[in-house]
């Protein structure tokens, strides 16, 4: 029989045609998952929220082990693909780092519980996969990340990851593996969508990857995480590292006070942005300063503020760099700093 009649078996069981479904799905999964992550952040930037509003697309990051457990039909085969996803997302740049292989698995495994709940693999079963897989990535970051968050936020953002994964996730993995049933290209006799459900589900697909990689193109940073292009209305643009202006560093103490993060007062040492921007030359009429990370987040600082003030500093952040702003929003204290650009 095929993938869709199956009863769930072990992993040791997984034929060659398995091992290719999986390696397949995680390839592709994988390298645009990269893409879908930049699209979130482009959402945050629309919100005016670091992170959490980018959680309306989370559904479309397990698409990929939810097909997997339909198509291979053995329990363990999403958890799989979603670990080799996470490894081909983090090859690919995404923008979570290596910790993305942790949360690609998790989410697979919850999507092998959920669908071994039903063996006939009907809709009601993608539905609550992709829900409870998709949300469970809020609590994993949450567990690594967002000590301090208030609890109602960490539910809201939840909320939004699981109604993504019933639409964006399950329904659509359903629906994708329809349409592929339709076409001759998979045998899930179990499947059933209408031919116009089964093509807006893909077209509705192809519109939001295209969406992230689009952002992806045109913001990401392929420099050295030590590195910070400063550029824009500048006389003299030039790459900054840290290791070049070690001898002009200056320690403030700040508190990071965001409206969902707090960290108390502390000592950071860095360099001046300043001193930066005085190197560069900002050109006349230039008006703002914006910091933009790896992955496209930004800030905007009113650049006469900010070449008036040595307490916005450019500090080491383990490998990367980040902007540390004293007396200014949390929000504004950029991780991962690549790019400073005078408007």
């Amino acid at each position: 029989m095929g993938g869709g009649d199956r009863h769930p078996a072990g992993l040791g069981r997984l034929s060659v045609r398995d091992l290719v479904v999986v390696a397949l799905l995680a390839a592709v999964g994988g390298a645009l998952s990269a893409y879908v992550g930049y699209l979130g952040n482009l959402v945050n930037r629309f919100v005016g929220v670091p992170f959490g509003a980018g959680q309306i697309l989370a559904g479309l990051h397990v698409v990929w082990p939810l097909l997997a457990a339909a198509l291979v039909g053995r329990f363990g085969a999403a958890t799989l693909t979603g670990l080799a996803k996470g490894a081909v997302e983090f090859l690919m740049g995404g923008t979570h780092g290596v910790v993305i292989l942790l949360v690609s698995a998790v989410q697979g495994a919850f999507v092998d519980l959920g669908m071994s709940l039903d063996p006939r693999r009907r809709l009601w079963g993608f539905l609550l996969s992709g829900t409870v897989a998709s949300a469970s990535n809020v609590f994993v970051f949450q567990a690594l990340y967002f000590s301090g968050v208030p609890v109602g936020y960490i539910l809201i953002m939840a909320g939004l990851a699981g109604a993504s994964g019933l639409v964006l996730g399950g329904w659509l993995a359903h629906d994708l593996l329809a349409a592929l049933r339709r076409a001759g290209l998979a045998h899930a006799p179990h499947v059933q969508a209408t031919g116009a459900r089964a093509w807006l589900a893909g077209g509705l697909a192809l519109v939001f990857l295209a969406g992230g990689v689009g952002y992806y193109l045109a913001v990401y940073r392929p420099l050295s995480p030590g590195a910070v292009q400063v550029e824009g209305r500048v006389e003299r643009p030039f790459s900054f590292r840290y290791q070049d202006w070690a001898g002009q560093e200056m320690t403030v103490r700040a508190a990071l006070s965001g409206a969902v993060t707090y960290v108390p007062e502390q000592e950071y040492t860095g360099i001046p942005v300043e001193a930066i921007l005085a190197r560069a030359g900002p050109k006349p009429g230039a008006q703002v300063l914006i910091a933009r990370a790896r992955d496209g987040y930004q800030a905007e600082f009113p650049l006469a503020e900010v070449t008036a003030d040595t307490r916005v500093l450019v500090v080491r952040d383990g490998s990367t760099l980040r902007l540390v702003a004293k007396g200014y929003p949390g929000s504004l204290w950029v991780r991962d700093l690549a790019a400073l650009i005078v408007r």
